[in-house]
C-alpha cells in the first residue's frame, strides 16, 4: 500500500513537472485550464494502471512518451516542435530514473522494486527542470527563472532519502513516509515560489500602469493648457491684428517685434517642452522632462522625430528609464546637470543622455562593465537598466557608457529600418 502511496504520489507530481518542461521550453502558458486538468487525469489514470498491471519497460515507454506529447501539444501546435520537446523532457526523465534507481539496486525489466527509489527520481527530474527553466530563460533574457538556492531544496530531499536508505537506521515504511513528506514539502516551496513571482509581476504592471496614467494626465493637462491660449489669441486676434497695423502705419519695427515677442510667450506653454507630434513619445519626454526642469539647475533638449514613429512603446521604455535614472543621479549632485538627445534619422534612431554624477563604484559582471547604484533601496533597482539592454538587442543596437569628470553620459543606437 506503501508502494502504490509513494508511486501515486510521485507520478503526480512528475506530471506537474512534464507542466513546467513544457512551459519552460515554450515561453507560453495554458489559457484553457480544464484542458490541462483533463489530460493530467487522464494521463495519471493510464500511466498508474499500465505501470502496476504489467510493470514492463516498453509498456511505460509509450505510455510516457504518448502522455508528455499530449501535454506539450498544449503549449504548441508545431509537429516539429512537439517531437523534439517531448523527446528531451522524456530523455530527461528516463535519464533521472536510471540514475535513481541504480544508485541503489540492479534493476531489470519486469522486476518489482520499493518506489522509495522513484521518490529520489522525481527529486532529481525536480532538479534538472529548474536548471532548465534556468537556462532556457536566461537564453531569453528574462529576469524571473530559479535561482540556485531554489534547487538546494530538492537537492537536500535527494540526500535525506539516500542517507536513511544506506544508513539503516529506518524501516522501508518510515523512509516512505519520509519521502512522501519531502514531496509534498518541495511542491508546496514551489507554488509558493509561483505565487511570489506572480506577485511581484503583478506589483511591477502595476506601478507601471500607474506611471503611464500620471504622464498621459499630465501630457492631457499641456494639451488642454496649450488649446486654451490658442483659443484666447485666437479670440482677441482682430485686435492684436489691429494693433500690429497701426504700429506698421507708424514703421515702428521695434514696437511690431516687442508686440509679436508677446504674442509669443502668451502663447507659449512652458509645460509643452516637446512637441514632435507623436502624443506616446511627447508625453513621457514632457512628463520627465518637467520634473527635470523643477530639480534640476541646467537642462539642455534636443529632439527629433516623425510622428509616425511605430515602436512608441520600447521608446518610452528606454526614455523612462534612462531618464529617471540620470534625474534622480543629477539631483545628487551640486552641478545639477542634464542634457538629453533624440534624433531618428533615415532608420537609425540616436539617443543620448548626459547627466552629472557622484562617483561610484564600478564592477565587472558577466564581463560587461557595470556600475554600482547609489539608490537607497538598491533590491528594486537594476530591472530598468536590464530592461534597456533587451530593447537595445532586439533593435540590434548598441549601447555605450561613459564617464569624463563628473558626467556619465549613455549613448543607444538603434537600427529602426521597418519604420521608413
Amino acid at each position: 500500500m506503501f508502494d502504490f502511496t509513494i508511486s501515486a504520489v510521485t507520478n503526480l507530481f512528475r506530471i506537474y513537472l512534464v507542466y513546467r518542461f513544457a512551459a519552460a521550453f515554450s515561453g507560453k502558458t495554458i489559457r484553457e485550464r480544464y484542458k490541462a486538468v483533463l489530460v493530467s487525469i487522464c494521463f495519471f489514470a493510464v500511466n498508474t494502471t499500465l505501470f502496476w498491471g504489467f510493470h514492463l519497460a516498453w509498456i511505460n515507454i509509450v505510455c510516457n512518451l504518448t502522455g508528455i506529447g499530449v501535454i506539450v501539444r498544449l503549449y504548441t501546435k508545431s509537429f516539429k516542435t512537439n517531437v523534439f520537446v517531448t523527446s528531451i523532457i522524456y530523455l530527461i526523465n528516463m535519464g533521472c530514473d536510471v540514475a535513481g534507481t541504480l544508485l541503489f539496486i540492479s534493476y531489470h525489466d519486469g522486476q518489482r522494486h520499493s518506489q522509495i527509489y522513484a521518490a529520489v527520481s522525481v527529486f532529481l527530474i525536480f532538479i534538472c527542470e529548474l536548471l532548465t527553466e534556468k537556462i532556457v530563460t536566461n537564453q531569453k533574457n528574462m529576469e524571473d527563472a530559479p535561482d540556485f538556492p531554489l534547487i538546494v531544496v530538492p537537492l537536500s530531499s535527494v540526500a535525506v532519502i539516500c542517507l536513511l536508505i544506506y544508513s539503516g537506521t529506518c524501516e522501508e515504511m518510515g523512509i516512505a513516509i519520509v519521502a512522501i513528506g519531502l514531496l509534498i514539502v518541495n511542491f508546496f516551496m514551489l507554488y509558493l515560489y509561483n505565487l511570489l513571482l506572480h506577485s511581484i509581476s503583478q506589483k511591477y504592471e502595476a506601478e507601471i500602469l500607474r506611471q503611464k496614467v500620471r504622464v498621459y494626465a499630465n501630457q492631457l493637462d499641456t494639451i488642454l493648457q496649450s488649446e486654451e491660449k490658442v483659443k484666447a489669441l485666437k479670440h482677441d486676434m482682430k485686435h492684436h491684428m489691429n494693433e500690429i497695423r497701426l504700429l506698421a502705419n507708424k514703421s515702428n519695427m521695434t514696437e511690431i517685434n516687442n508686440y509679436i515677442d508677446q504674442m509669443d510667450a502668451f502663447i507659449d506653454n512652458p509645460k509643452e517642452i516637446i512637441a514632435s507630434g507623436n502624443i506616446e513619445i511627447d508625453s513621457i519626454l514632457n512628463y520627465m522632462l518637467q520634473r527635470a526642469k523643477e530639480e534640476l539647475e541646467t537642462v539642455r533638449v534636443k529632439v527629433m522625430l516623425p510622428e509616425d514613429v511605430t515602436h512608441s512603446f520600447d521608446i518610452n521604455v528606454l526614455l523612462g528609464n534612462l531618464l529617471e535614472n540620470a534625474i534622480e543621479a543629477a539631483g545628487q549632485t551640486d552641478k545639477k546637470y542634464l542634457s538629453v538627445y533624440v534624433v531618428l534619422s533615415r532608420g537609425v534612431m540616436d539617443i543620448q543622455i548626459e547627466n552629472s554624477f557622484l562617483a561610484v563604484k564600478d564592477v565587472q559582471i558577466d564581463g560587461h562593465r557595470t556600475f554600482l547604484t547609489t539608490k537607497k533601496e538598491k533590491e528594486r533597482h537594476g530591472i530598468g537598466l536590464n530592461n534597456v539592454k533587451k530593447i537595445v538587442e532586439s533593435y540590434s543596437g548598441d549601447m555605450k557608457v561613459e564617464t569624463r569628470d563628473d558626467i556619465f553620459s549613455v549613448r543607444l543606437i538603434l537600427y529602426m529600418k521597418d519604420d521608413f
